[in-house]
């Protein structure tokens, strides 16, 4: 039994009243979402956690002492020759940074008004700084100012729009228009910070220490966080860390390859900027019809509304009761709808049905301030062609051609042979599903039968 396993059989058996079960539960929620680490990171997570939340050391120790406590029973009183509680005593000892509380609260107000930061970037190159700085993760604005167009690697689809590297490559020689020829650097960096200053300032959004290169850092770690970065992740990618996450100097950092780092920051500007539509899931509350749903949505959101925003999947089961013949609609995944929608209006729709009492959209964590959890395409392509159900937008038809006979060369698309290629030499025809022996080279055959829909049957030769 792990220790986290234990824990889980005490939070059983406490009120959920006490100081113990929220010092348990808070506890299992932060592993639950960290469960590939050992127990001394967890731990050092589990207290990043709580200093996020914006909880006070007193109560963060008493919380840490009471886990410390059922570490000692867990251990049936045998001596530990390395305690994992003396790893995070330091840490459970600093302060919460106010700023960083305040700060969140800031980065709220741009989200809202991020749409018309975009649109005054294409005119204003101080903010088109400010993208470059944010979705880069760089605190060396003097670099980025000087940055030339034959030094720039176009890495985002949001900075392309604003730069229109094609158009102006052979015009000019630095990316960003600031008068370098005739400026020094230092004079430049003064203008753009307090021209950022200014424009935050009259839209009401002020930093706790001003505006700094350092402050756009702070707000890109901010959400990564709410997009479920992980602390070590975050640790490995930033080179400064600013003063709001001091506390991150004490975490260890997780080994990431650069194209998992550019991932991750991709991940975080499509949060910021989105382009195109995502999928999310909805969950609804019980008793709850679809067609409710797909009902209130319309007329609440029409302006994006389409046939193919939501899917939920039902399948067709037929049924022999006593002499009759009984027909009832059954969904493959009860009570979750799927929704495909520009991440810019997915707040909206969660809004609306909360306050309908309809359900609610599926987020990273369970945080309040967690982003939504996205379903990537390729993964709902996957889950269609597995329950051969589809979106109206592709289009399944019966026809008495077969474009799959004998001899052609198919590909697998769904199923337990999904993947694989071949040549179909021998078919088996039986009601909707056909039997297919597939050799996968001239060395190489699968000799077993194997059940593929037609559906799942490719032709690519």
């Amino acid at each position: 039994m792990t220790f986290s396993e234990f824990v889980a059989i005490r939070l059983n058996q406490t009120s959920k009243r006490t100081l113990d079960y929220k010092s348990i539960s808070s506890f299992l929620s932060s592993v639950k979402e960290n469960d590939e680490l050992c127990l001394e990171d967890s731990l050092q997570v589990w207290v990043c956690d709580m200093i996020d939340s914006g909880l006070a050391v007193a109560s963060r120790k008493r919380y840490v002492e009471k886990l410390s406590t059922l570490y000692k029973e867990y251990g049936n009183g045998d001596g530990i020759a390395v305690d994992p509680f003396d790893s995070i005593k330091e840490l459970c000892a600093l302060d919460a940074p106010v700023n960083a509380r305040r700060l969140q609260s800031e980065l709220t107000k741009i989200e809202g008004i991020f749409d018309t930061i975009m649109t005054d970037a294409k005119s204003k190159p101080e903010l088109a700084v400010f993208l470059y700085l944010l979705f880069n993760t760089s605190p060396d604005i003097e670099k980025v100012i000087s940055l030339t167009m034959e030094e720039y690697i176009p890495e985002f689809r949001q900075l392309d729009e604003i730069i229109r590297w094609e158009e102006f490559h052979h015009r000019r020689k630095y990316i960003f228009d600031l008068n370098q020829s005739r400026k020094r650097i230092p004079q430049i960096v003064r203008e753009v910070t307090n021209t950022l200053d200014f424009y935050f300032r009259v839209r009401n959004i002020k930093f706790p220490e001003g505006f700094t290169n350092k402050t756009i850092l702070s707000l890109w770690m901010a959400k990564a966080r709410m997009c479920g970065v992980k602390y070590a992740d975050l640790k490995r990618i930033v080179d400064v860390i600013p003063a709001e996450y001091e506390y991150f100097r004490l975490l260890k950092s997780s080994i990431l390859t650069a194209d998992e780092i550019m991932s991750i920051k991709h991940r975080v500007a499509e949060s910021f900027a989105p382009s195109g539509k995502r999928w999310y899931a909805i969950k609804l509350r019980r008793g709850v019809a679809y067609d409710i749903l797909t009902d209130n949505i319309k007329t609440n959101c029409a302006e994006y509304y389409d046939d193919r925003l939501l899917f939920y999947p039902q399948r067709e089961v037929v049924r022999r009761i006593e002499k009759r013949i009984v027909t009832s609609v059954t969904p493959i995944i009860p009570d979750v709808v799927f929704i495909y929608i520009n991440p810019r209006y997915i707040r909206k729709v969660d809004t609306l049905i909360k306050s309908e009492r309809l359900g609610y959209v599926f987020r990273i964590t369970s945080g309040a301030d967690s982003g939504y959890s996205v379903i990537d395409t390729r993964s709902m392509t996957g889950f269609q062609n597995m329950i051969g159900i589809f979106t109206p937008d592709i289009k399944v038809e019966l026809t008495e051609e077969s474009p799959v006979g004998l001899g052609r060369e198919v590909l697998i698309t769904g199923g337990i042979m999904s993947g694989y290629e071949g040549t179909i030499f021998d078919i088996k025809e039986g009601s909707d599903i056909r039997q297919i022996y597939i050799r996968l080279s001239d060395k190489y055959s699968i000799k077993a039968e194997v059940k593929v829909e037609a559906c799942f049957v490719k032709a690519i030769g």
